[in-house]
């Protein structure tokens, strides 16, 4: 019975220890995006205790202050979480090999060498370089941390250059009526073509960096007040603008910043909340708010003597059907991440 436990230690330490090379590749190497529960478990609880505490406030600067902390709980709660698989791991192969005679030491034994103590290491042949090789695990760990930490700060960095750019353009209240009058208006004119593939850039740096660590949609903006999510449906309904009025004389560089927008924003709102938003297939038949600025966009397009289509209440058929479309992704993102809908005007 005995040789049997002790079997079953040596190979139940050999899986834990298989679990946490696969989660730290996953969270820290892998280019791809891949599931792993350490990852998932640490993010929601990490979210689920910070939520916890910011409880039923409406106040938009005190949400994003307290969501600030949700970025170094997680990494502390995956170091965790990780040295206590890798610690217990050993201490199964410790006892189970004969290393040490009883699990209690078999622990401390294996705590000594994960934390390079150093004050309890095997005297047998085998047990010294098992510790040496449980101290490079440890070692490797506190490396990790201090290297993919930057990488996830510049990742936000990096959005937030755009985000800053939107609001102090739109005279800090981004509507996409604002944005399209900036970018296509006197001060932007010679910039419009630059402005669409910049902002398709921004949605394939979104991409690339949130979906593959979801837990980056969390921080919140450098800048006091401001959302990288608002900024998101602010340009997305510049470009449902575009299209619903032009129709065919619509810039490719518009329609390819909509679709990459769209699809960043389905694959995220998918990793946020673990399931599919449920899509209303009935087309809203009215949204006083984006209506009246619909209306107002038009006006201005015909004014400038662009190729408008003719039907007025088509086009704006078209508009809110192409609202319709990704609407439910950003609500989602929004709840997930505190923020108030009356910012998406959604």
């Amino acid at each position: 019975m005995e040789i049997a436990l002790r079997v079953l230690a040596v190979l139940g330490g050999v899986l834990l220890l298989m679990v946490y090379f696969r989660s730290m590749v996953v969270v820290t190497l892998l280019n791809s995006r891949s599931s792993d529960i350490i990852e998932r478990s640490a993010r929601h609880g990490a979210v689920a205790i910070v939520h916890s505490v910011i409880g039923k406030k409406n106040d938009h600067d005190r949400i994003q202050q307290a969501q600030a902390w949700i970025m170094p709980l997680f990494i502390l709660t995956c170091v965790i979480i990780w040295f206590l698989l890798v610690q217990l791991a050993f201490t199964g192969i410790l006892w189970g090999l004969r290393i040490e005679p009883n699990i209690w030491r078999a622990l401390s034994a294996s705590g000594s060498a994960l934390s390079t103590l150093g004050f309890l290491t095997p005297s047998n042949f085998v047990g010294e370089y098992l510790a040496i090789f449980q101290a490079a695990i440890g070692l490797a760990i506190v490396i990790l941390l201090f290297t993919f930490v930057p990488g996830y700060q510049a990742s936000v960095q990096t959005r937030e250059r755009k985000v800053g750019w939107l609001y102090t353009r739109t005279n800090e209240d981004p509507t996409a009526e604002r944005f399209l009058y900036w970018l296509h208006g006197p001060s932007g004119q010679t910039q419009a073509q630059q402005g669409w593939d910049d902002w398709e850039d921004w949605f394939r740096c979104v991409r690339e960096t949130h979906t593959l660590s979801p837990i980056l949609a969390y921080v919140p903006s450098i800048y006091k007040g401001k959302s990288w999510v608002v900024a998101a449906s602010t340009v997305l309904d510049a470009t449902s603008l575009v299209m619903s009025c032009l129709q065919q004389g619509t810039p490719d560089s518009v329609r390819m910043c909509r679709v990459l927008g769209i699809s960043t924003l389905q694959l995220l709102a998918l990793q946020l909340a673990g399931r599919a938003p449920v899509i209303d297939e009935e087309i809203p038949a009215s949204e006083p708010p984006k209506v009246a600025e619909f209306n107002r966009v038009y006006d201005a397009m015909v004014k400038a003597g662009l190729p408008v289509a003719e039907d007025r209440n088509r086009c704006l058929r078209q508009y809110l059907a192409f609202r319709a479309e990704y609407t439910p992704y950003l609500k989602q993102i929004a709840d997930a991440t505190l923020t108030p809908r009356d910012l998406l005007a959604t």
